[in-house]
């Protein structure tokens, strides 16, 4: 397959992820439950790009593209990605389209320029699979949208396997971890700091904990 083919692959891999979650949306799931489908795809497309494609150029231009149709569906028709925000959530929160922003620098300055791909790529991981396991958990345990101590713990153990599976050494991965899990924990709308949202603030802060880690080891 070459380049583009992998780029349509990805593409329809994350749009079958939105369309899932408007239709549990649909289907009365609760949207804090729906949109962790978006999360799962995201993430699968992430990792798919640090997986075959040698250029990070790639990803950016992929998550540029579903930057702009999130945030202009927000304009246009709101309710078109229900199951992941728009109109499926309440207030002015625009967390779906967030966390594609705060990839780009991740994906920008972690791939494209310091060509550490599996690293960025994990650093955006902590809040596609991470968060994902976490809001499952909370959901099960205690059937709302809530920062709860089980939910956390899911989280840490989470990204503690996304960290020893892509960034080296380990122990620097670890400290992400447990950052990105505090972050989840502290922001969004229900947290302590509801003005910051998770979907930005756990790939940023991730990814300036992991990558200054790095190059204070001069390991990047």
């Amino acid at each position: 397959m070459n380049n583009i083919a992998y780029v349509a692959v990805i593409i329809g891999a994350v749009m079958v992820g939105l369309y899932v979650s408007n239709v549990l949306y649909d289907r009365k799931v609760p949207q804090y439950i729906s949109r962790k489908i978006g999360h799962f795809s995201g993430g699968l497309g992430f990792l798919l790009c640090a997986l075959l494609f040698n250029s990070g150029w790639w990803l950016f231009g992929i998550t540029a593209a579903f930057f702009i149709m999130l945030f202009g569906a927000r304009f246009v028709k709101p309710d078109t990605f229900r199951g992941v925000g728009g109109t499926g959530r309440a207030g002015p929160v625009m967390a779906e389209v967030y966390f594609p922003l705060a990839a780009l620098p991740v994906i920008g300055i972690g791939w494209v320029w310091l060509n550490q791909p599996v690293i960025a790529v994990a650093c955006l991981l902590f809040m596609a699979w991470g968060d994902g396991v976490t809001g499952i958990i909370r959901s099960q345990i205690y059937g709302k949208a809530v920062k709860g101590i089980w939910g956390s713990v899911a989280m840490l153990i989470a990204c503690l396997v996304i960290a020893w599976a892509f960034i080296q050494p380990f122990w620097i991965g670890a400290v992400g971890a447990v950052v990105a899990t505090v972050t989840e924990w502290a922001c969004g709308d229900v947290g302590i700091f509801k003005w910051a949202d998770d979907n930005w603030g756990i790939p940023i802060v991730s990814f300036a904990v992991v990558f200054g880690l790095l190059g204070v080891a001069h390991l990047i």
